[in-house]
């Protein structure tokens, strides 16, 4: 069960971890920094395979994306953080999952205003039949006349929800009211 990891060398690394688990499949990072990048167990660290590249370069992204796909694909899951609209540079990701195969998509804050960018990412993805489809938002948390962004455990935390769960959108956090944002 082959996972891709796009963009999860930070705050995404815990559920990385989380859904590399304990079974022998391939891990394949694609990152800015991915050579450098190492979860700190044995078992994990030995099934990982790195690939530097940036999504600003789709070029670059789309070879390093292809060398991933054919040493390692069509892979079960993949988690990505990717900034921008870039709808090709998806569909290349896309183009590497197996049938069936569980796709969880992490978007910011601004993703989730109405008409925004999320919105757009849950229709095109549905149209897809032969993957899962799961998107979390980030959000913030507000306690006591304070907000606040959310730590990485938060974020990870609503990642793997997402991944256990039916929902095509998860919020990790709030993002309403808007006007609350830190």
């Amino acid at each position: 069960m082959p996972l891709l990891c796009i963009g999860t060398t930070g705050m995404l690394a815990g559920a990385a971890r989380q859904l590399a688990g304990s079974g022998g499949a391939d891990i394949a990072v694609l990152a800015r920094r991915a050579s450098a990048f190492r979860f700190g167990e044995t078992a994990l660290d030995a099934r990982l395979s790195a690939y530097d590249t940036d999504w600003n370069d789709a070029a670059g992204f789309v070879s390093a994306l292809e060398q991933a796909g054919a040493a390692h694909g069509p892979f079960r899951s993949a988690l990505v953080w990717m900034h921008g609209r870039d709808e090709a540079l998806r569909a290349q990701i896309v183009h590497h999952m197996a049938e069936g195969g569980l796709l969880i998509e992490v978007l910011g804050s601004a993703a989730s205003r109405p008409g925004a960018f999320g919105e757009e990412r849950v229709r095109v993805m549905q149209g897809l039949p032969h993957i899962r489809y799961r998107q979390v938002l980030l959000g913030f948390v507000h306690h006591d006349g304070v907000s606040r962004w959310l730590t990485h455990e938060e974020i990870c935390t609503g990642v793997m929800r997402a991944a256990a769960g039916d929902d095509v959108v998860t919020v990790a956090g709030q993002v309403e009211p808007w006007k609350l944002r830190p």
